[in-house]
């Protein structure tokens, strides 16, 4: 057994984080960025990122300091399995003694997903989605200190205010995303949200702003979810076919299951903007 601490890690390994996070603004300006609605925005989701994740580690300290310690600290404990296992305990005065917040604000997005596009079809135009297959993106794990309705108490997230901010611990619940989408029973409060989504892989962003884009186009084809029905198919018909092609990072050749129901996903879509086309 080989034990190591953060000051073991060899500098490389966050020498690359160091020059993409930059040094941290003077007043405060650009600390934190305005979230980006807009899908075909190339910052979209940016908020639920590794990248953004390093930059809160490295920002949100008290000291300079701390900024390299942060970065160490986040790249050991982005390996663990489940975060639940980094739970440090409480001092004899109830401090945790696990993960600086700002290292946790680094491994769990403080910001909610949005989930709609994988929603199944609704008559309901404020919840139904699209329907579109989650991916990459079923097994991302899921944080609350309480997630079953059966038991008194909303679920918050592991970085609400009402749980002291005081990151994951061990008797936390822990789901994935698809949990998230096939039930409709969780109580969570209403400041957090109820929950923090371990922040998304560099593939996983990446299916994450696809889907979107495609949910828009199928938004803008349904009149019973604010669409106009007919699309101008000179920008949606290039944008289906990049969506169609769209491939992990890297990667020549996808034949996975969710290869085949991205592609049928972009299909199907295609087949009625064309047909509203001709309408």
């Amino acid at each position: 057994m080989i034990v190591a601490g953060v000051s073991d890690l060899p500098a490389k390994v966050i020498e690359l984080w160091c020059e993409e996070v930059g040094p941290r603004p003077a007043s405060g300006e650009g600390m934190w960025p305005e979230r980006v609605g807009e899908p075909q925005d190339p910052r979209f989701g940016w908020e639920l990122s590794l990248a953004d994740g390093a930059r809160m580690a490295a920002w949100t300290v008290y000291e300079d300091r701390n900024r390299e310690r942060n970065l160490r600290l986040l790249a050991m404990a982005r390996g663990v399995p489940d975060l639940r296992a980094l739970d440090g305990g409480r001092d004899g005065d109830g401090h945790t003694r696990g993960l600086p917040l700002a290292v946790w604000q680094g491994l769990l997005a403080g910001a909610l997903p949005d989930l709609q596009p994988f929603r199944k079809p609704s008559a309901d135009r404020w919840r139904g989605g699209s329907g579109i297959p989650l991916g990459p993106l079923s097994d991302v794990q899921v944080y609350a200190s309480n997630a079953d309705p059966r038991y008194e108490g909303k679920g918050h997230s592991p970085l609400c205010r009402h749980t002291r901010e005081r990151g994951v611990v061990d008797d936390d619940d822990l789901l994935t995303v698809t949990d998230l989408v096939v039930r409709d029973d969780f109580d969570w409060c209403s400041k957090c949200g109820g929950y923090a989504m371990r922040r998304l892989t560099d593939l996983q962003l990446s299916y994450y702003r696809a889907a979107h884009r495609l949910h828009d186009i199928a938004e803008q084809l349904d009149s019973t979810r604010g669409g106009y029905g007919r699309p101008d198919l000179d920008v949606v018909g290039p944008r289906l076919s990049e969506l169609a092609q769209w491939r992990p990072t890297g990667e020549k050749h996808w034949y996975s299951q969710d290869a085949q129901e991205w592609r049928s996903a972009v299909s199907e879509v295609r087949r009625k903007a064309e047909s509203a086309g001709r309408g």
